[in-house]
């Protein structure tokens, strides 16, 4: 087990900068400003980040997926305990269709991409579900360790094996760079920083408001970022199991006009999701080696 070179550096260089700034008799850095404050949680989280490596609750490991070096507190046997036990929550939640002709469409074309996922060791495992009360809506969401669901709404809108490829190979990408698992970590991190923060003196009214804007951004800024690596990864696993990947760009066009016949809903400035074009034009460039000029010009739909 080795620490996370990557994050230790980030540390050190922030270390560096903070120095450099005392040096040069900046102002702000007055013990007891909000800075200061800063820099001392900075420290601290160091501190403690090297402790829990050094005590085996972090591990560092290459995501072949993500084609980085990762380090996390949760393991892969605990990763997919997670997984099931949630998943049981969920099948709770969810009338599970048992329809014989779509789940042998589903177990066929999963089984297609299992076989080349970036993480073998895992379990997968395809259901289809529905809500018991409301209006069924076109969705497929992964659970941590490989649990993956798919609403029949969404179904209905796959028109082929290629286009359904497309939408279980998203969520496979989901689960093989651990998007849940470092959302889970970071919210972690995001308590352990309010608490810090308090317990400096750093954290007033007008403080906390801004360190939960701040933290909000950078959490949604990641789930945009997830969605698009997520959109990398589906391309990725559907040409290597022999699908057409640009039946991703079809399903991605008509699931945006589904959407957009929906009720209109108010402006939210936080958006889990990147807007259609984006997705649209990422799996073009992925999938065909090239955009047009509607992706180009990136019209907000």
């Amino acid at each position: 087990m080795r620490v996370c070179g990557q994050a230790n550096c980030v540390f050190l260089m922030a270390d560096r900068i903070f120095a450099s700034m005392a040096r040069r008799g900046i102002p702000h850095l007055a013990r007891g400003t909000f800075v200061w404050d800063t820099i001392c949680l900075m420290r601290t989280l160091r501190g403690i980040f090297l402790l829990l490596s050094l005590a085996g609750c972090a591990a560092s490991s290459y995501n072949v997926g993500t084609e980085r070096q990762e380090t996390l507190l949760i393991s892969t046997e605990r990763e997919i305990a997670l997984g099931e036990s949630v998943s049981k929550q969920v099948e709770k939640e969810f009338n599970v269709i048992r329809d014989p002709k779509l789940l042998e469409q589903v177990d066929r074309v999963g089984a297609r991409l299992v076989a080349v996922t970036d993480r073998k060791e895992l379990s997968y495992r395809f259901t289809i579900v529905e809500p018991k009360e409301g209006e069924d809506q076109p969705n497929a969401f992964a659970l941590p360790g490989g649990p993956i669901y798919v609403t029949g709404a969404l179904l209905k809108l796959t028109h082929s094996d290629d286009e359904l490829a497309s939408v279980l190979a998203h969520e496979m990408g989901h689960v093989t760079a651990k998007h849940t698992i470092k959302q889970l970590q970071g919210a972690m991190g995001m308590q352990l920083l309010q608490i810090l923060a308090v317990g400096t003196g750093a954290a007033d009214a007008r403080t906390s408001a801004g360190m939960d804007l701040a933290f909000t951004s950078l959490f949604l800024e990641y789930s945009q970022g997830d969605e698009l690596q997520a959109d990398r990864l589906g391309v990725k696993y559907a040409k290597l199991a022999g699908y057409n990947p640009g039946a991703a760009i079809t399903f991605m066009e008509r699931l945006r006009d589904h959407t957009l016949k929906e009720p209109s809903r108010n402006f939210s400035y936080f958006r889990t999701h990147p807007y259609f074009a984006d997705r649209i034009r990422l799996l073009r460039q992925e999938s065909q080696g090239h955009i047009t000029f509607d992706d180009y010009i990136n019209r907000k739909q």
